[in-house]
């Protein structure tokens, strides 16, 4: 069995490990577990709250995984893994400027671990990765939320 907690961990460790995302002056909060926002002010454990942000989640089972007997003893198993950044802004040029260049260092950090000299560090590498964007307006603050998807690749012995 996949362990997705072992993932997640692997991932929020890679981007801890960047000096842009792993800086709480530019990203205050990392989770490994699936989060939305509240655009209100309201402190809820399901939400990250203004103050939060920006933040990121990252969700290690964004869908079924596949697997494949590769050699004798050793599966391959295809996961997909979606990390999540939100940021806010009152200005909404200036705060997709900065929230483009976190997007930016993110798809960096992630596209280096793609080979066994630089993987995840549990044998996982990450593959097909890409970025899709969304903006929400709320009262004075722009919301932006970028969805980065990346398949992982993890090789099991058994």
């Amino acid at each position: 069995m996949t362990d997705y907690n072992a993932l997640a961990v692997a991932l929020k460790t890679t981007l801890q490990a960047d000096a842009i995302l792993g800086d709480p002056a530019n990203i205050k909060i990392i989770e490994t577990r699936r989060r939305g926002f509240s655009l209100s002010d309201e402190k809820d454990a399901q939400f990250f709250s203004p103050g939060d942000l920006p933040a990121i989640a990252i969700i290690a089972n964004a869908r079924a995984k596949d697997s494949a007997l590769v050699t004798t003893n050793e599966i391959r198993e295809t996961l997909r893994a979606e990390i999540i950044l939100i940021s806010r802004s009152r200005d909404n040029q200036a705060g997709l400027d900065v929230h483009q260049a976190l997007v930016f260092h993110l798809e960096r950090v992630l596209d280096k671990q793609k080979s066994s000299a630089n993987d995840l560090g549990i044998d996982a590498f990450v593959r097909a990765l890409s970025t899709t964007d969304e903006q929400i307006k709320s009262g004075d603050y722009y919301y932006l939320i970028s969805t980065t998807a990346a398949d992982i690749e993890l090789t099991a012995a058994f």
